[in-house]
């Protein structure tokens, strides 16, 4: 989202943007510039202050619906104290204009499907909006601000998610921050290495070919946060919708890389139960995102893994695991061959290799080695 520069005149647009059915409600005062506390006795004219507030950047504001086939929960970031007031001002019209503009868009889908279902005789549950924001730099490092703005829609079908994001400078004549400001003139190349070399160690949850991702646009949305760019696409633009609203970090020019363990991630489609309620995971997919080696031998239909000094091998219908030169044990359930990818037990993972697991409440399921 391409926020307005300091010498860009506000939008006539914006000024007459129409708000009709939406009431709107400020829901936070101006914080005081400075606040201290002073003690003073008979014996000392010394002052005590307590430390100076940090200032708030940001505070909100509601916005309602009256369309009684449109439910709200619409919270609109309002900047405020920054150093250069038109850019604020602009700032702020501009994302309000795009909250009223999408509450207007849902108010005529829901009203429109209520008078359908009237029609038709089926039951209409209201539609519902949301809008939620998240200020992922305020400023204190190198003047840089950061939001990003998540806005769903859900009506008949899935939810429809947008991401909005604005980075600019927090100086007396503010300005937009691109990529190009924070890699270089080599942006482009570095953000697409980035993101293609994410996107080849998950390859089964993003389109391919034409379809995939081709590269970051002029336009490219992201956002910054702890020393780290996060690269984002609007579902459905480089990967099914089950993938979600797909965003790639990459740090910084300059920053020290965190150390995290690697770690691989399985959406619920991507294991499954066999007929014994044992728990099968795709060995490949799991273990190259970790790092191991995996080599497929057709002939003997094994698949041999290895990093540094680690070694197995799994062999297709046979409950048969080892590592190195123990003895095979079983696990009660053989190596599968499923649309092209060999499925282990998870306790190959977990027992053997000694790999941890952790699934979260929507069932995905990460795999880390063991700390």
């Amino acid at each position: 989202m391409k926020t307005m520069k300091h010498t860009s005149p506000l939008a006539k647009t914006l000024a007459a943007a129409g708000l009709a059915g939406v009431l709107m409600i400020f829901a936070s005062g101006l914080p005081s510039a400075h606040v201290h506390a002073e003690t003073q006795t008979a014996a000392s004219t010394d002052q005590v202050k307590a430390p100076t507030a940090a200032p708030q950047r940001v505070t909100f504001k509601t916005l309602q619906s009256k369309e009684k086939w449109l439910e709200t929960d619409i919270k609109i970031p309002v900047f405020q104290g920054l150093a250069d007031t038109k850019y604020q001002d602009q700032l702020n019209d501009i994302i309000e204009s795009h909250a009223s503009k999408d509450i207007a868009k849902w108010e005529k889908e829901a009203s429109e499907a209520a008078a359908n279902a009237e029609q038709n005789g089926y039951t209409m549950h209201p539609y519902q909006l949301t809008i939620t924001y998240e200020l992922t730099s305020d400023g204190s490092d190198d003047s840089l601000i950061s939001l990003k703005v998540i806005t769903e829609g859900m009506g008949m079908n899935n939810g429809d998610p947008r991401v909005d994001t604005y980075n600019f400078t927090n100086e007396a004549e503010a300005r937009r921050v691109t990529l190009e400001d924070l890699f270089g003139k080599n942006y482009k190349s570095i953000v697409d290495t980035a993101v293609k070399t994410a996107i080849a160690a998950d390859q089964d949850h993003y389109f391919a070919n034409e379809d995939g991702f081709q590269g970051i646009g002029a336009e490219q949305s992201f956002y910054v946060a702890d020393g780290t760019a996060y690269i984002v696409f609007q579902k459905y633009s480089i990967a099914p919708g089950s993938t979600g609203t797909p965003e790639f970090a990459v740090k910084l020019p300059g920053t020290a890389p965190e150390e995290k363990p690697l770690s691989a991630v399985l959406k619920p489609g991507d294991y499954y139960k066999d007929n014994n309620g044992k728990m099968m995971v795709p060995a490949a997919r799991v273990l190259r995102q970790l790092q191991f080696d995996v080599k497929w031998n057709g002939k003997s239909k094994t698949a041999e893994i290895s990093k540094g000094a680690v070694w197995s091998a799994v062999t297709l219908n046979k409950d048969a695991y080892a590592l190195g030169k123990m003895a095979p044990r079983s696990l009660g359930a053989s190596p599968a061959m499923k649309d092209g990818h060999v499925y282990v037990p998870l306790a190959f993972l977990t027992d053997i290799l000694q790999l941890q697991t952790d699934q979260s409440q929507q069932g995905d399921m990460t795999v880390t080695a063991a700390q």
